[in-house]
């Protein structure tokens, strides 16, 4: 892979198939099971996702591509706060869905995605990232800033 080109951009809608198809393998790929629905009803769902998370302002896709091929993706949910007499319009990032596929994985790629998309925070305004890691990629996101929180809490629902 080294010497291979790669560009990091925001997605457009015309990512949307390929977007669904790193969703789905990113989901699939430990699961031994077979998922309940079909590819091609994942690939609708996804779709309606997308175009109603792109045209509500609150979703940011952030992509890497080699040979016009989406080979890493984040997104992030822009989650606003109530207003504060110090900064009216607070905001944090709400980043999920970060995956590279198998074969560009441990090259920097999503490094420096993930160094772009915080690039990109700042530039937005965001007052923090936030996510929810995997065991596994705990030590991905140490190595790019991010830090268990101690005042943090939680209350799951399912």
């Amino acid at each position: 892979m080294s010497g291979m080109e790669m560009n990091y951009r925001l997605a457009t809608p015309a990512d949307f198939d390929q977007l669904a198809q790193l969703r789905w393998d990113f989901r699939t790929e430990y699961n031994p099971e077979p998922p309940p629905v079909s590819w091609e009803d994942f690939r609708a769902v996804m779709h309606d996702f997308l175009e109603r998370a792109f045209a509500s302002g609150l979703w940011t896709v952030w992509v890497a591509e080699a040979d016009g091929r989406v080979i890493s993706q984040v997104f992030i949910q822009r989650i606003e706060k109530v207003p504060r007499p110090v900064r009216v319009q607070p905001a944090f990032g709400y980043v999920t869905n970060v995956f590279t596929r198998p074969a560009y994985r441990n090259q920097g790629v999503g490094a420096e995605l993930m160094r772009r998309v915080q690039g990109w925070a700042k530039e937005q305004g965001l007052e923090m990232l936030v996510l929810w890691p995997s065991k596994k990629a705990v030590p991905f996101y140490r190595r790019a800033g991010f830090e268990h929180p101690t005042d943090a809490m939680e209350m799951p629902l399912e």
